[in-house]
């Protein structure tokens, strides 16, 4: 089976060949290369200092939201797609009060919509958005532009990038950027990340597994606070190896090839606007995606079915790890033939 899916993604066998090994104890010296290998090298590709502590996708934006936004604080959140609901659920949790500018679906806000709705909240302290919506194949590209809104008024950025960076571009300086393991740095599921500019602002004390000032403190020893995701930063080892041997614009390039090369053989409406096309999935719309998925998982293939109200109208498709052309080529025949 190959999986075209947004994550988990297939994996290079090189990749699993360095997870597929005994770990290291973790206060060990030969652990401790290899996490400082680990973190020179993601700094270096998104170019902010960076956590990595266990945990999904999921727990790495609860945590960013339980260490950067106090309860009570007014909070700007930039809907897209499920996953910015999902974002709002964790803001809820932390009971911000929360500001909600919603697309229309393909889309992002352009800079100037947002600014404006930005404006209106008194003492806002926080614009959160998702950078690449898994749910829908939508990039928002206004990041960095974003990032400027929110800093002229004294706010901060807090950005879901998942199934985003660093195959899709993110912008310099952003706040504070979520993500995991197991999409496009192409490791196994299982660390949470996060880059950083500026340090935690949370007000109360946290538990254990979500305080960041103490992985902070740490880091700077390359220790963590508890047993971190050994097998999972042994495979990140490999794969930041190669995103900077290819080099990072090439590496974004290349998931732009293969997802243009999808999309124009695929003969279904593509749910994104093409300026909002995501480089690592894209969503198609389709009245046969059980029919198509079935089909799929007979020849080989995994692919996605959609998310909410569209979950059963749309099919999602991801580029990500171990997935070349002639993949993309046979799952698209597939498809064709139903649509």
């Amino acid at each position: 089976m190959k999986y075209l899916t947004p994550g988990p993604i297939q994996l290079p066998r090189e990749v699993l060949n360095y997870i597929n090994n005994q770990p290291y104890f973790h206060r060990s010296n030969e652990f401790k290369e290899i996490f400082s290998s680990v973190i020179e090298k993601m700094e270096k590709i998104i170019g902010e200092e960076v956590l990595i502590f266990p945990g999904t996708g999921t727990f790495s934006i609860d945590t960013m939201v339980y260490n950067y936004v106090n309860p009570n604080e007014d909070v700007l959140l930039i809907d897209i797609g499920e996953f910015s609901k999902r974002l709002g659920e964790s803001l809820i949790s932390r009971n911000a009060r929360l500001h909600i500018i919603k697309s229309e679906i393909g889309e992002a806000i352009s800079p100037d919509i947002v600014e404006d709705f930005a404006r209106k909240i008194n003492n806002l302290k926080a614009i959160a958005l998702v950078h690449n919506e898994t749910s829908l194949g939508v990039a928002n590209r206004y990041v960095e532009k974003i990032q400027d809104i929110a800093s002229s008024l004294n706010a901060i950025l807090l950005v879901d990038s998942v199934s985003g960076i660093p195959a899709e571009k993110i912008g310099k300086k952003i706040d504070v950027i979520a993500t995991a393991s197991h999409k496009a740095f192409m490791s196994i599921p299982g660390a949470s990340i996060i880059f950083y500019n500026i340090k935690p602002r949370n007000l109360d004390k946290l538990p254990p597994s979500m305080n960041l000032n103490k992985f902070i403190d740490m880091k700077k020893n390359l220790e963590t606070p508890y047993t971190p995701p050994i097998n999972v930063i042994m495979g990140l080892d490999y794969s930041t190896n190669y995103i900077l041997k290819i080099g990072v614009d090439n590496y974004a390039k290349m998931h732009r090839e293969k997802t243009d090369y999808l999309k124009n053989l695929v003969k279904l409406k593509p749910v994104a606007k093409e300026e909002f096309s995501s480089n690592t999935v894209s969503a198609f719309y389709t009245n046969n995606a059980k029919t198509i998925i079935e089909d799929l998982r007979r020849k080989g293939y995994t692919i996605a079915s959609g998310m909410g109200n569209l979950a059963k109208n749309i099919i999602r498709i991801g580029v990500m790890g171990d997935v070349n052309f002639d993949d993309i080529k046979n799952i698209a025949e597939v498809i064709n033939y139903y649509d």
